[in-house]
C-alpha cells in the first residue's frame, strides 16, 4: 500500500508526452538518505524533480550505522516498489557507502547483515550508483528532522513518517 500511494502521487504530478513515437532518454531517479539512532529520512527525487520524502522512526535501539543501513533500506524499498531500475543513493555516512562499494570491510555481524541484504537490493536495478557526499550536501534528508521546514518549495511533494517497529535484518 505504501508503494502505491507513491506511485499514485508520481502518475498525478508526471508530465505526459502525447507524442508516443519520441524517444525519452531514461534518467536515473535519485535517493538521498540520512540516518540516526532513532530516526531514518530519504527524499526520492524523481526524473521530472518531483521530491519524496519519507520519515521513519525506529522504534529499536540502532546504532548510527544501523540507522543509516536502515534508511538506505527504506529508499531502495521505495524505488523498487515504484518499478524504477536506474537509480542513483546518496549518502553522508563513510562507513555504508565505503562498505557497500567494497572500499571498507564489514566485520560486525549487524553489518555484514545489513551490506547482504543491500547487496540483494542493489540486484534488482538495472544500474545502482551510490555515492557519498558532504553533510552539508545532504540537506534534502537532513530537512526531514524538521517536516515543516521542507514545505517552503514550490515543488509538488509527498511527505509521510512512519514507525519502523523492528530491525530489516534478524538477529538484532
Amino acid at each position: 500500500m505504501k508503494g502505491q500511494v507513491l506511485a499514485d502521487f508520481i502518475a498525478e504530478f508526471s508530465p505526459r508526452s502525447t507524442d508516443i513515437t519520441c524517444r525519452v532518454e531514461v534518467k536515473p531517479w535519485k535517493v538521498f538518505v540520512d540516518g540516526a539512532s532513532n530516526v531514518a529520512r530519504i527524499v526520492v527525487i524523481t526524473p521530472e524533480d518531483l521530491k519524496l520524502q519519507h520519515s521513519f522512526r525506529l522504534s529499536f535501539r540502532a546504532s548510527n550505522n544501523e540507522a543509516e543501513y536502515e534508511a538506505l533500506l527504506a529508499g531502495l524499498r521505495v524505488v523498487t516498489d515504484l518499478g524504477v531500475k536506474e537509480v542513483e543513493v546518496y549518502s553522508d555516512s563513510l562507513l555504508v557507502v565505503s562498505q557497500v562499494q567494497g572500499n571498507f570491510e564489514a566485520k560486525d555481524p549487524q553489518m555484514i547483515e545489513y551490506l547482504r541484504l543491500v547487496k540483494q537490493m542493489m540486484s534488482n536495478f538495472m544500474t545502482v550508483k551510490i555515492e557519498r557526499i558532504a553533510r552539508g550536501q545532504n540537506r534534502h534528508a537532513d530537512s526531514l528532522v524538521t517536516l515543516a521546514s521542507s514545505i517552503a518549495d514550490e515543488v509538488p511533494r509527498l511527505i509521510r513518517v512512519e514507525l519502523v517497529p523492528e530491525p530489516s535484518i534478524t538477529g538484532h
